[in-house]
């Protein structure tokens, strides 16, 4: 027997050891798959960001060009304004209204710089300029290669020059569009737009796809134009460069546009360049590989880690679950196997975990739990049959209440007071409505056209006032099955709230119904004191029948309201149409049924 016992102990821990073994394979292969999945995802990250660079350097290059247009089609047309040349042959003051007018003409989305510099040596500024920035402008349209020379080049092409910003040496580039203003063959000065670098710069943010992305405009001899926040890392490397390196860098073959990767700051580095049409420039983006694979190195760091962590975590468990799990659980199935035999189980002291323990203090008491158990369920049984008896007696009472009621009308109908009879006589049957069939939540149009009916010889009786009732109700709506109790709450609200004196008036109401594209639709209308605006308003919003002002008109429409949209949707309800002095209209939309409902059943 033991060595029975001690074999299948050993199964048992075979078990355990193969489902770590199993385990441990599935983490390899989680971990190997992870390795290959960051390195294939490290090769089509570099191919989706090419080619999203690419489209993002095209847009850019398209809105340069469309910059460099609207800044040559503005010096073109400024140029050759009649009063501005008047202005600068006569030597007069009155450049910045020309200017102005032409900004306005062209209606220009961002802020453009004019300068003006004569043949007499003055400048024209718009905005003005002091005299030392006068002299920084003067110093800086000098440097251009062109200027030497710009009398015998054609003088109808506008020239486009990046140079430092005149205004503060601190500011980016600035983008100088120049052209000469010639009349009679003979130069009357120098038109000079200035763009502020920074717009540009913003724009090369566009191209980036990443914190880390370095995007840099480049000159044909290798100079930094533009360049954007994150390229500072890079400047003095690629500066460093000079002509040749850039060339080397970024030229392969001749070609407009290529990518590849280099070394640069002590990175390595992605690189994507692109030629700008219609210009010499080149739009060169950088960035750390680092950056780019950072996602598909994580995923492989963060498989690595979960893996080894696991593996320990595996290990340590199963000595855990080895000794305070497998060798207790089979200690407590052979007691189990023991005391279903018919022996005695033998007392076993164990400490570990509290769900173990508790199972083997039950394996003690298991005769007693199934003792306790059997009276649980006599108990149970006990209380329902009480239940039951309960339930008989609630539906004996409503009943004596109606025999009750009865006895009353036929003493009334004995000692002569048929009115007291017929009061009791409709509150009779409006009692037996309401007991008929307790557990069905819909009645048919008529019915509850029977029980408002017995309401209103009730209130006529009780408040001696006798109401003209009409009614207009479609044959075919009669059968109609609406929820229960819809109709007595409405006329209630009519006699209660809307015949309240003060009222000179025969109250009337009357009740119509009508079938169209199965909706069912009932009218109520009174002709009593009515609403004014705002109560009418209010009348169906929640939040209105709170607090102490809160009536039980407003209170019944709002539960009617909820009952219907609960039922049928939000394409159903109550509408209210009222007039102070004149009455008050109740609509209820319903869905057409003719087919009965049991209860909590769905139309």
């Amino acid at each position: 027997m033991k060595r029975k016992e001690k074999f299948a102990s050993m199964l048992s821990g075979w078990k355990l050891f193969l489902f770590v073994t199993v385990t441990y394979t599935v983490l390899f292969l989680i971990a190997f798959q992870g390795y290959i999945i960051s390195k294939q995802s490290t090769s089509a990250i570099e191919k989706q960001y090419n080619q999203i660079i690419f489209d993002k350097m095209d847009a850019l290059s398209v809105n340069m060009i469309n910059y460099l247009n609207y800044l040559d089609d503005f010096a073109r047309t400024l140029s050759v304004k009649p009063d501005l040349k008047s202005m600068i042959r006569e030597n007069r003051d009155g450049t910045r209204e020309a200017v102005e007018g032409a900004l306005n003409y062209f209606r220009l989305r961002f802020p453009l710089y004019i300068q003006i510099l004569t043949a007499q040596d003055r400048v024209f500024a718009y905005p003005p300029v002091d005299p030392k920035e006068e002299e920084q402008f003067k110093t800086t349209l000098a440097s251009f290669p062109w200027y030497g020379q710009r009398l015998v080049l054609d003088n109808s092409y506008p020239r486009a020059d990046v140079a430092a910003d005149f205004h503060f040496s601190a500011f980016p580039n600035a983008l100088y569009v120049s052209k000469n203003i010639v009349q009679d063959d003979r130069s009357l000065g120098t038109l000079t737009i200035k763009m502020n670098g920074t717009l540009i710069e913003t724009m090369l943010d566009t191209v980036r796809i990443n914190e880390a992305n370095a995007v840099f405009i480049l000159s044909p001899e290798g100079r930094i134009l533009f360049r954007n926040e994150p390229s500072s890392a890079f400047s003095g490397d690629l500066a460093s460069l000079g002509t040749n390196g850039i060339d080397g860098l970024i030229r392969r073959n001749g070609e407009g546009s290529g990518s590849g990767q280099i070394r640069i700051a002590d990175q390595d580095c992605y690189f994507i360049y692109k030629l700008i049409p219609s210009t010499n420039w080149e739009i060169l983006s950088i960035v750390p590989l680092l950056s780019l694979n950072a996602e598909s190195v994580g995923v492989w760091q963060t498989t690595a880690m979960t893996t080894a962590f696991s593996v320990l975590l595996i290990i340590t468990s199963f000595c855990i679950l080895y000794i305070k799990l497998t060798l207790p659980l089979q200690r407590m199935s052979w007691i189990v196997r023991a005391a279903s035999e018919g022996a005695t189980p033998e007392p076993y002291d164990y400490r570990g975990f509290k769900e173990l323990e508790t199972l083997n203090r039950g394996i003690y008491r298991f005769f007693e739990q199934i003792q306790l158990h059997i009276r649980t369920i006599r108990q149970s049984e006990s209380e329902k049959r009480q239940l039951e008896m309960h339930v008989l007696q609630a539906q004996m009472r409503p009943h004596f209440w109606h025999n009750s009621l009865n006895a009353l009308r036929f003493m009334a109908l004995l000692h002569g007071d048929s009115t007291m009879a017929d009061a009791i006589l409709a509150l009779t049957r409006m009692l037996d409505y309401t007991l008929k069939n307790t557990g069905v939540l819909f009645g048919t149009v008529e019915e509850e056209k029977d029980y408002a009916i017995q309401y209103i010889r009730f209130h006529e009786i009780r408040s001696m006032q006798k109401i003209d009732v009409k009614l207009d109700l479609d044959e075919c709506s009669l059968q109609a099955r609406i929820p229960k109790f819809t109709l007595q709450p409405l006329l209630e609200n009519a006699v209660t709230h809307g015949f309240r004196a003060p009222f000179a008036k025969v109250p009337s109401l009357t009740i119509t119904t009508r079938l169209a594209d199965g909706t069912l639709t009932i009218r109520i209308a009174d002709n009593g004191n009515g609403m004014d605006d705002d109560t009418l308003r209010l009348l169906l919003l929640p939040r209105a029948q709170e607090g102490e002002g809160r009536q039980t008109s407003g209170i019944s429409l709002l539960n009617l309201q909820e009952r219907i949209r609960l039922e049928y949707g939000e394409l159903y309800g109550i509408r209210v149409v009222s007039r102070l002095g004149e009455g008050t209209e109740v609509v209820v939309i319903l869905p057409w049924m003719t087919d009965a409902k049991k209860e909590g059943e769905w139309p």
